[in-house]
């Protein structure tokens, strides 16, 4: 890319980010605003459809309802007679959904005898006319673009407003520990709770924002959103290199802050919170007070043991960038992660039937956003995920809203995801099938990643038949790290955030067994 492309970039940026600063942000009845999307939804679901799929032929989906037999007017039909969820899953039923390696532009679409060659961009929203091309921050062989829009984040700011109301953190000054530009993930975050008027005191990073060579375009944005913010009197403070490693630095700060009798909110991954206690367990430090607010990964009854143990409470958000935020935590809640779906801008489906190989239906979570911001085009997308997915009406303001969709125990099943980053399934396949037995010997069914939690901290082991024979543990986890940064646009910044946290282990065991005695490559314990 040219300078001169840069430069232009930059300036989009700047200007976008002025504008978005200068924009008023009507909060002045969030509940009425939601409940008018609740109620319009089935309309707003159609329009969407319309002018961003069957507007545009070249769009992958359309192949899709082709293959089908589908047109528009069957499928208006369809949710007007059965509404969006029902609609839907009989789409679903005939073929009108995308896997998420489709998604990330790693396989074909394939649908029966036929098959159709597509990548990523291609499902790129057709009226997003973002000022900011960043990453999603996970890896895959292809990585995924993003473009945010910063004009539609406004959105998002109603049904925001009554979740922090829910949880009390309206008031509290916050902090993040979210890996700086490229990855967009930290910046979406800042850039929404400083416009909603939260006090952000630090940004804490994973990955260091200097101007090296491989970080020029992530310096350049950090810089324009300081300077802007700063122009624009919006405070949103520089990212601090802490690494994983590093975790005492934020649990030492947040102990100067219970000192002071200031309740922090802090905004970051279930694992970075885990780490967070342990040390100040280590180091005797008093924490309480604080809240923990998370995403990214699952947040898991042990995780929620340990905040407790600290004294420390905790909300959380199911989101997916490409997505946005899918669903908000309740304020009365009948689970540790029970998320009130955002359904007047997006709806979830549990694909019931046997999937990818399981032993049994999981209820495998397809999601389709119909509502700003609107990244990418997403209908029946698969997130990856699977949860305990119900209507139920509760207290909170969210419940008030019109918001009785919810979501818990929310698990991952095509990515592994510890410390904010989420390595997807066909990457961690390649390395277990042909990496490690090309390097160690065996075959693909003596090496297997498991996902478990040790004293409520994520942690994933690469398992390693006996049989295999001798192997250098810490040797093969710096192979497969170098593997999967090998392997994928992102790795290089993921695989340190993992090799700075200690999140991978061996484990010499025969790989676990399904209750179907099946080894399947990637293993939750539960």
């Amino acid at each position: 890319m040219t300078l001169l492309q840069d430069a232009g970039k930059a300036f989009r940026y700047a200007q976008g980010l002025r504008n978005y600063w200068r924009r008023p942000l009507d909060l002045s009845d969030p509940v009425a605003s939601v409940q008018a999307g609740v109620a319009r939804r089935e309309a707003a679901f159609l329009e969407a459809l319309h002018h961003a799929i069957f507007d545009h032929a070249d769009s992958p989906y359309m192949w899709l309802f082709q293959n089908a037999g589908i047109t528009e007017p069957d499928v208006v039909r369809l949710v007007e007679q059965h509404g969006v969820e029902s609609a839907l899953q009989r789409l679903r039923d005939e073929g009108v959904y995308v896997t998420l390696d489709e998604f990330k532009g790693n396989a074909p679409l394939r649908r029966g005898s036929q098959t159709l060659e597509t990548d990523a961009s291609r499902f790129d929203a057709p009226r997003s006319a973002g000022q900011l091309m960043g990453t999603t921050g996970a890896s895959r062989s292809q990585g995924t673009r993003l473009m945010l829009a910063l004009d539609e984040l406004d959105a998002m700011q109603p049904s925001r407003y009554l979740h922090f109301q829910a949880h009390d953190l309206l008031r509290r000054p916050w902090a993040t520990w979210r890996p700086a530009p490229p990855a967009l993930g930290g910046l979406y975050v800042c850039l929404l709770g400083v416009k909603l008027g939260l006090p952000l005191v630090r940004w804490f990073s994973q990955t260091e924002p200097g101007l090296g060579p491989t970080s020029r375009s992530g310096a350049v944005i950090t810089s324009i959103t300081f300077l802007v913010s700063q122009a624009m009197k919006r405070q949103v403070p520089l990212p601090e290199h802490v690494t994983m490693d590093q975790a005492d630095l934020i649990a030492r700060w947040l102990a100067e802050q219970t000192t002071q009798d200031t309740r922090i909110h802090m905004d970051l991954a279930p694992s970075s919170g885990a780490r967070i206690c342990l040390v100040a367990r280590e180091l005797g430090l008093d924490i309480q007070g604080h809240t923990m607010r998370t995403s990214s990964e699952p947040l898991t009854e042990a995780k929620v043991a340990l905040f407790a143990e600290h004294g420390l409470s905790y909300c959380s958000a199911y989101t997916m960038l490409e997505a946005g935020t899918m669903g908000l935590s309740c304020g009365d809640p009948a689970a540790v992660d029970d998320q009130h779906i955002l359904t007047d801008r997006v709806a979830l489906i549990a694909d019931d039937r046997q999937y990818k190989g399981l032993d049994e239906p999981i209820g495998a979570l397809l999601v389709t956003v119909f509502g700003a911001p609107m990244h990418k085009v997403m209908l029946n997308v698969e997130t990856g995920d699977y949860g305990t997915l119900l209507e139920r009406e509760c207290e909170c303001p969210m419940g008030a809203a019109g918001l009785h969709t919810h979501l818990h125990t929310i698990r991952s099943y095509e990515k592994l995801t510890s410390a904010g980053m989420s390595f997807m399934g066909s990457a961690l396949l390649d390395v277990l099938e042909t990496a490690l037995p090309e390097r160690y010997g065996g075959g693909p069914t003596d090496y297997q990643f498991v996902e478990s939690e040790l004293e409520g901290q994520t942690v994933v082991k690469l398992v390693i038949a006996p049989s295999v024979g001798a192997v250098d543990e810490e040797q093969a986890v710096e192979f497969v790290l170098e593997e999967l940064s090998r392997r994928t646009r992102a790795g290089r910044m993921q695989t340190q955030v993992w090799r700075d946290s200690n999140m991978l282990r061996v484990e010499r065991a025969q790989p676990y067994l399904t209750p179907a005695a099946k080894i399947q490559p990637l293993h939750v314990e539960r």
